[in-house]
Protein backbone atom coordinates (compact mmCIF):
# COMPACT_ATOMS: atom_id res chain seq x y z
CA UNK A 1 0.00 0.00 0.00
CA UNK A 2 1.29 3.46 -0.89
CA UNK A 3 -1.15 6.36 -0.51
CA UNK A 4 -0.16 10.02 -0.54
CA UNK A 5 -2.43 13.05 -0.15
CA UNK A 6 -1.91 16.75 0.38
CA UNK A 7 -4.43 18.54 2.55
CA UNK A 8 -4.73 21.69 4.61
CA UNK A 9 -5.40 20.74 8.24
CA UNK A 10 -8.53 22.45 9.51
CA UNK A 11 -8.46 24.22 12.90
CA UNK A 12 -11.98 23.03 13.75
CA UNK A 13 -11.10 19.40 12.96
CA UNK A 14 -7.89 19.72 14.99
CA UNK A 15 -9.86 21.07 17.95
CA UNK A 16 -12.35 18.21 17.68
CA UNK A 17 -9.50 15.68 17.48
CA UNK A 18 -7.84 17.22 20.54
CA UNK A 19 -11.03 17.15 22.59
CA UNK A 20 -11.74 13.56 21.52
CA UNK A 21 -8.17 12.37 22.01
CA UNK A 22 -7.81 13.83 25.48
CA UNK A 23 -11.21 12.83 26.87
CA UNK A 24 -9.81 10.39 29.42
CA UNK A 25 -6.99 12.51 30.95
CA UNK A 26 -9.26 15.58 31.04
CA UNK A 27 -12.00 13.56 32.76
CA UNK A 28 -9.53 12.20 35.32
CA UNK A 29 -8.26 15.72 36.11
CA UNK A 30 -11.77 17.11 36.41
CA UNK A 31 -12.98 14.27 38.64
CA UNK A 32 -9.89 14.60 40.83
CA UNK A 33 -10.44 18.35 41.11
CA UNK A 34 -14.11 17.98 41.97
CA UNK A 35 -13.17 15.32 44.52
CA UNK A 36 -10.77 17.73 46.21
CA UNK A 37 -13.39 20.49 46.16
CA UNK A 38 -15.94 18.12 47.71
CA UNK A 39 -13.43 17.12 50.36
CA UNK A 40 -12.78 20.82 51.11
CA UNK A 41 -16.52 21.40 51.58
CA UNK A 42 -16.85 18.34 53.82
CA UNK A 43 -13.83 19.49 55.79
CA UNK A 44 -15.46 22.91 56.20
CA UNK A 45 -18.66 21.29 57.45
CA UNK A 46 -16.81 19.11 59.97
CA UNK A 47 -14.07 21.45 61.22
CA UNK A 48 -15.60 24.84 60.49
CA UNK A 49 -12.47 26.02 58.68
CA UNK A 50 -11.87 26.13 54.94
CA UNK A 51 -8.63 24.52 53.79
CA UNK A 52 -7.23 26.88 51.16
CA UNK A 53 -4.82 24.24 49.84
CA UNK A 54 -7.65 21.77 49.11
CA UNK A 55 -9.74 24.55 47.58
CA UNK A 56 -6.92 25.81 45.33
CA UNK A 57 -5.79 22.28 44.40
CA UNK A 58 -9.33 21.28 43.47
CA UNK A 59 -9.81 24.40 41.35
CA UNK A 60 -6.50 23.87 39.57
CA UNK A 61 -7.24 20.21 38.84
CA UNK A 62 -10.86 20.78 37.82
CA UNK A 63 -10.32 23.84 35.62
CA UNK A 64 -6.71 24.82 34.91
CA UNK A 65 -5.20 21.40 34.14
CA UNK A 66 -7.81 20.44 31.48
CA UNK A 67 -7.55 23.87 29.82
CA UNK A 68 -3.74 23.76 29.75
CA UNK A 69 -3.69 20.16 28.52
CA UNK A 70 -6.10 20.84 25.66
CA UNK A 71 -4.46 24.14 24.66
CA UNK A 72 -0.95 22.68 24.74
CA UNK A 73 -1.94 19.72 22.58
CA UNK A 74 -4.01 21.82 20.16
CA UNK A 75 -1.11 24.25 19.70
CA UNK A 76 1.05 21.35 18.54
CA UNK A 77 -1.43 20.54 15.76
CA UNK A 78 -0.75 23.02 13.00
CA UNK A 79 -3.63 24.25 10.90
CA UNK A 80 -3.59 26.26 7.70
CA UNK A 81 -0.39 24.92 6.10
CA UNK A 82 -0.60 22.43 3.25
CA UNK A 83 0.60 19.10 4.62
CA UNK A 84 1.47 15.94 2.75
CA UNK A 85 0.45 12.68 4.39
CA UNK A 86 1.91 9.36 3.29
CA UNK A 87 0.62 5.92 4.26
CA UNK A 88 2.62 2.79 3.55
CA UNK A 89 3.19 -0.71 4.88
CA UNK A 90 5.96 0.80 7.03
CA UNK A 91 3.84 3.46 8.72
CA UNK A 92 2.62 7.02 8.34
CA UNK A 93 4.43 10.30 7.63
CA UNK A 94 3.42 13.94 7.52
CA UNK A 95 5.39 16.82 6.07
CA UNK A 96 4.82 20.55 5.62
CA UNK A 97 7.15 23.40 4.68
CA UNK A 98 8.78 23.43 8.12
CA UNK A 99 9.01 19.81 9.23
CA UNK A 100 8.63 16.13 8.43
CA UNK A 101 7.56 13.45 10.89
CA UNK A 102 7.46 9.73 10.20
CA UNK A 103 6.11 6.99 12.45
CA UNK A 104 6.26 3.24 12.07
CA UNK A 105 3.07 1.36 12.79
CA UNK A 106 4.68 0.19 16.05
CA UNK A 107 4.81 3.85 17.20
CA UNK A 108 1.05 4.21 16.69
CA UNK A 109 -1.10 3.07 19.62
CA UNK A 110 -4.51 3.16 17.89
CA UNK A 111 -6.46 4.65 14.98
CA UNK A 112 -9.94 6.15 15.14
CA UNK A 113 -12.15 7.22 12.29
CA UNK A 114 -13.82 10.49 13.24
CA UNK A 115 -16.02 12.76 11.18
CA UNK A 116 -13.77 14.17 8.44
CA UNK A 117 -10.51 12.73 9.75
CA UNK A 118 -8.50 9.77 10.94
CA UNK A 119 -6.98 10.18 14.40
CA UNK A 120 -3.69 8.37 14.99
CA UNK A 121 -2.80 8.13 18.69
CA UNK A 122 0.91 8.12 19.35
CA UNK A 123 2.78 7.82 22.66
CA UNK A 124 1.72 10.00 25.58
CA UNK A 125 -0.83 12.63 24.63
CA UNK A 126 0.50 13.00 21.07
CA UNK A 127 -2.06 12.87 18.29
CA UNK A 128 -1.82 12.94 14.51
CA UNK A 129 -5.15 13.90 12.92
CA UNK A 130 -5.30 13.34 9.16
CA UNK A 131 -8.09 15.01 7.15
CA UNK A 132 -9.93 12.49 4.99
CA UNK A 133 -11.26 14.97 2.41
CA UNK A 134 -8.54 13.89 -0.05
CA UNK A 135 -9.11 10.17 0.49
CA UNK A 136 -11.72 7.97 -1.16
CA UNK A 137 -13.75 5.60 1.05
CA UNK A 138 -11.72 2.71 -0.41
CA UNK A 139 -8.44 4.42 0.53
CA UNK A 140 -9.70 5.09 4.06
CA UNK A 141 -10.66 1.44 4.36
CA UNK A 142 -7.23 0.43 3.02
CA UNK A 143 -5.43 2.58 5.64
CA UNK A 144 -7.63 1.23 8.45
CA UNK A 145 -7.16 -2.33 7.18
CA UNK A 146 -3.38 -1.93 7.11
CA UNK A 147 -3.40 -0.52 10.66
CA UNK A 148 -5.58 -3.41 11.80
CA UNK A 149 -3.28 -5.93 10.08
CA UNK A 150 -0.39 -4.41 12.08
CA UNK A 151 -2.27 -5.33 15.27
CA UNK A 152 -3.50 -1.82 16.09
CA UNK A 153 -6.90 -1.20 17.67
CA UNK A 154 -9.04 0.48 14.98
CA UNK A 155 -12.33 2.23 15.72
CA UNK A 156 -14.58 2.95 12.79
CA UNK A 157 -17.48 5.41 12.72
Amino acid sequence: MQIQITAVPDAALNAAATRHGLRRPVLVARLGGWGLLLFAVLSLAVTGTLDAVLLAGGAVLAVAVPVLLINHTARGLRAGRPTTYEFSEGGIASADTESRHAYTWRAVRSVEELSGQLLFRLGGARLLPVPTAGLSPAQIEQVLGTASAQGLPVRRK
